[in-house]
């Protein structure tokens, strides 16, 4: 008979007990021993702003991948739900509805998220058929929004994703629609939120976020930094309106932008595959309005009809009254960019109005109608400021202001998109001087005198607060606040002002 020593089966023992004691350390320090095999698609969107033409195309290209049995999920990495006629009229419902018949898998929310207040987008989580994400965000201390979400896919792979928002948020939007509201430091979070996924044995780890990664954004608030956190495999950013045509690669976590307004649809394709995991990331172009954008890209056709309803549903709000003016409302293309007009003086006014700001101007560029006596609908409000500008106000040195006026009578007597149109200031300009020493008389509309080594806050649109129309010299601005819509905010004016003229006010006067 063959006999082991007692002394040797002890050892044998022994070393089993190692061994599966170091097999079972290894499975919990990597996460699992998940025998995850199989490749996964995502695509993704952020910073649309309210835009829907991507959406037909990705629902798509989603549904097709699905068809030949390949895992697929949907991301959008927020500033979504705010930008276009249609949501916010709807104060991002129509949206909701459009992301629920594509089929997103989540969200991430973005600071313009915020726009219509918190109570407001938690309304609309209720309604979306996927989760809006937001791990670092809690208001009156309580976290609001689903911190991560996990997907089993086929394959074995399980896919665990969670969300960041910028803490510039704060900075970024509507100041009143801040209270109570709490971004914690991304990176913090971020961390916590890996071993949280790790814990449920996730293959794959996804940050879903709304940080940035231009120059504007604060170091520790960049999704660079959470790259450096352990354990996330992919980052999937807005905010920035970046476009990275193949992504980049920071301490071995890939991050990905489709740029912005639903110009591209970005594509990320993950291969596990003896333990090993390859990524890939490209961007698609989304074809526009133009007959030579032709692509190969198919629609669905449900997607279609769910964007054409939403419209349908907004041609009601447009019929709403917001006002009645009882003169012409002169909105000319050749007038507003060269002179002040009635119809200019009430859309200065009522963004002073929506923000309490000390001067408060507009390029006459930015106003594309004129509105007839009698009722104004909601509708002539949209055709008169159509491009869904939010309203910010900056605070700028009396100098800089000066530097602004000069700059919005700089191109007179030639019509220009960048003539100024104020309110809270007037002044007279020379127009046979040169460009930039034009300006003289400065007052502030009380009669006040105007002080070039004063602080004063101005309000504009995003637009021009960003440079738009060569106003560069707003980026000087500090302390940058977001508001509601400029034509939101004009409706709400027109609805308690009846001070309206007939002429203008002599706001802009040009030297005789």
């Amino acid at each position: 008979m063959f006999r082991i020593k007692q002394g040797r089966v002890v050892t044998s023992l022994l070393l089993i007990l190692i061994l599966l004691v170091s097999l079972l350390s290894a499975c919990s320090t990597a996460g699992g021993c998940s025998p995850a095999e199989g490749k996964l698609t995502i695509l993704h969107t952020n910073d649309t702003h309210g835009r829907t033409y991507a959406e037909p195309y990705i629902s798509q290209i989603a549904g097709d991948l699905r068809d030949n049995g390949e895992n697929v999920l949907i991301f959008d990495a927020g500033d979504r739900l705010h930008g276009q006629t249609a949501t916010n009229l709807t104060q991002g419902e129509t949206m909701v509805d459009i992301m629920n018949t594509v089929g997103y898998s989540a969200m991430v929310t973005g600071n313009h998220e915020y726009t219509f207040g918190v109570e407001r987008l938690l309304e609309l989580s209720e309604m979306m058929e996927f989760p809006l994400l937001a791990a670092n965000v809690s208001y009156h201390g309580n976290n609001i929004f689903q911190r991560y979400t996990v997907f089993e896919m086929n394959g074995n792979i399980t896919v665990g994703v969670f969300g960041l928002v910028s803490p510039e948020t704060t900075l970024s939007s509507d100041p009143r629609n801040m209270t109570g509201l709490i971004f914690e430091n991304p990176k913090h979070v971020a961390a916590e939120m890996v071993d949280v996924l790790n814990s449920k044995k996730c293959d794959i780890i996804i940050a879903l976020v709304h940080l940035g990664n231009d120059e504007a954004t604060a170091g520790e608030n960049r999704s660079d930094v959470i790259a450096s956190v352990d354990g996330i495999d992919l980052i999937i950013d807005g905010h920035s309106h970046s476009t990275l045509e193949n992504g980049r690669t920071v301490d071995g976590t890939l991050i990905v932008q489709a740029g912005e307004y639903a110009q591209n649809i970005g594509i990320v394709e993950i291969s596990i595959e003896k333990g090993e995991m390859t990524k890939t990331a490209r961007l698609i172009p989304v074809p526009g309005d133009d007959e030579d954008d032709a692509t190969e890209l198919k629609a669905d056709a449900a997607v279609i009809a769910k964007i054409a309803e939403g419209e349908a549903r907004f041609e009601m709000i447009t019929s709403a009254l917001v006002g009645y003016t009882p003169f012409y409302l002169n909105g000319e293309r050749e007038t507003v960019r060269t002179g002040e007009t009635n119809l200019a003086n009430l859309i200065t006014d009522s963004m002073l109005h929506a923000t309490g700001a000390d001067i408060s101007f507009i390029g006459g560029g930015s106003i594309r109608a004129s509105i007839e006596a009698g009722d104004i609908t909601m509708g002539d409000v949209l055709t008169v400021l159509p491009f869904a500008n939010l309203i910010v106000t900056v605070e700028l040195t009396g100098n800089d202001v000066l530097k602004i006026l000069e700059h919005g009578v700089s191109e007179f007597p030639e019509p220009a998109g960048l003539f100024i149109q104020v309110a809270g200031i007037r002044f007279g300009f020379d127009p046979g001087a040169q460009p930039g020493h034009r300006v003289e008389g400065v007052k502030m509309a009380d009669g006040s005198d105007f002080d070039a080594d004063k602080v004063y806050t101005v309000a504009t649109i995003e637009f021009i607060a960003a440079g738009g129309d060569g106003y560069d010299i707003m980026k000087n601005g500090t302390n940058l606040r977001y508001f509601g819509g400029d034509a939101e905010a004009f409706a709400e004016y027109l609805q308690i002002n009846t001070r309206i003229t007939e002429n203008p006010e002599g706001r802009i006067l040009p030297a005789k």
